[in-house]
């Protein structure tokens, strides 16, 4: 049994207007899926301190430093955000997500402020009126996770005058 899963969305070939459909599976199929692709391993998130069975030190939040030595600060801050509203509204990302997802794993070393822009206007569409951090609070409350700062999504938000629903 895994403990790991990968989601893949799709599209019908050639249809690049068709809306993305999604499927789970674990390690050992995703890395069979990814070889017959021809893929490079994709970048992991683990929001824990430690995983049961397999502690590896640091935050790291991907699955080598490559990944984490390319990416714009910010855009790594924005990443690790949109993984937590994930877990805390326990969704896909799915539409607008998945296109600024997308949009920022393209261009890793520019800063996608159009992204936190509207990263921040899906935040406050939350149910029970929460910012980010109180969601990532709650979790913390049953869930050993690792320290998460949004400090550079806040700088950018406080300085452009927007309402900030990350906290």
């Amino acid at each position: 049994m895994d403990d790991k899963y990968y989601i893949f969305s799709y599209r019908p070939r050639g249809d690049y207007d068709a809306q993305s459909k999604y499927f789970f599976v674990g390690t050992h199929c995703a890395n069979e899926f990814l070889d017959i692709i021809k893929h490079d391993p994709l970048p992991l998130f683990n929001p824990l301190i430690h995983e049961q069975g397999n502690h590896s030190p640091g935050n790291s939040n991907s699955s080598g430093s490559k990944d984490k030595a390319l990416i714009h600060p910010f855009n790594r801050e924005l990443l690790t955000a949109t993984n937590m509203l994930c877990i805390s509204w326990n969704i896909i990302p799915e539409t607008r997500l998945e296109s600024f997802i997308s949009f920022t794993r393209r261009r890793p070393d520019n800063p996608n402020y159009n992204g936190i822009e509207m990263f921040n206007r899906i935040v406050a569409k939350d149910a029970r009126k929460r910012t980010l951090r109180k969601m990532i609070d709650e979790l913390r409350e049953t869930n050993d996770l690792k320290e998460m700062r949004f400090d550079l999504l806040n700088q950018h938000l406080d300085m452009n005058g927007i309402e900030n629903h990350i906290g």
